[in-house]
């Protein structure tokens, strides 16, 4: 009887567990950026996975290894005119951001890898010449379709936060991501970057990335430079320009909301990122 009564008892906290453990979600347990990179550059972040999307050359899927940013509410695409803009530094401080009420459990994501190669418009401008809205282009319209029904189920779309004019996925921003030293990287165009240069995957190189420096190649961001000319990012981690009218390396982003989702395993790190599951609604 008393080795029945102890078997039913374990039975009871291990549904109890089963319920109460998801719902605590991660809110405490993603920790961006907290320090100089090392010898690598991955030395100052958490990583994860979340999703699956095509890496080896074949179209071989693997789960997508992103690297926590950092606490943060998303930039609308940014469209300054750098020709005329004034000088700046856009060094930004995690609590500038609005993460109260329901935003108050954002985080953003960052692809470690350039993990695809696009087209990100069939033409520079509109017709008029003025620079084409972010929202507007074709890349804007693969990744939020293809890609991200190809990345994400419904269960991990729904903890994704839409982002002003640039949807649930979308690529990195100069204002928004890039330039943010609380997430590690300068606050300047031109310096080189350690931590903002990537490599490519072989699928993103199977689809026409160009190999510039060994595994390391150039990605888009969605900010114009002047009418029909992109920002992107370099091989070596500064700010370039290249043509609105091109194919080219795809780095994306995302914020989501941590406490819809829990760790299946990992420690964190790059070799042994958390796996990211989103918590079950029963």
């Amino acid at each position: 009887m008393a080795g029945f009564r102890f078997a039913s008892l374990c039975t009871c906290l291990l549904i109890l567990a089963s319920i109460v453990l998801p719902a605590a979600g991660l809110a405490t347990k993603l920790p961006g950026y907290h320090g100089e990179a090392g010898r690598n550059a991955q030395d100052g972040y958490t990583f994860v996975t979340f999703g699956r999307y095509p890496y080896e050359e074949d179209g071989s899927e693997a789960p997508v290894l992103w690297r926590v940013l950092g606490p943060g509410s998303p930039e609308k695409a940014d469209v300054i005119d750098a020709v005329n803009e004034p000088g700046r530094s856009w060094k930004k401080a995690a609590n500038e951001d609005d993460l109260t009420g329901e935003n108050a459990d954002l985080c953003c994501l960052m692809t470690e890898y350039i993990v695809d190669a696009l087209l990100y418009n069939d033409v520079k401008d509109t017709q008029d010449g003025t620079p084409l809205d972010y929202e507007n282009t074709i890349v804007y319209r693969t990744l939020n379709t293809e890609v991200l029904a190809r990345l994400f189920d419904a269960g991990e779309q729904a903890v994704l936060l839409e982002m002003p004019d640039r949807g649930l996925l979308a690529l990195p921003t100069r204002k928004g991501e890039l330039f943010r030293t609380d997430y590690g990287f300068p606050a300047e165009d031109f310096t080189e970057s350690r931590t903002r240069r990537a490599k490519g995957t072989p699928w993103a190189f199977a689809r026409g990335l160009k190999h510039t420096a060994g595994q390391y190649s150039w990605y888009f961001t969605a900010d114009w430079r002047r009418p029909g000319f992109r920002w992107i990012v370099g091989d070596n981690g500064h700010i370039s320009v290249s043509g609105a009218d091109r194919a080219g390396g795809i780095r994306l982003v995302c914020y989501i909301h941590t406490d819809r989702l829990k760790s299946a395993g990992g420690s964190g790190t790059f070799e042994d990122p958390f796996r990211l599951v989103p918590v079950s609604v029963n």
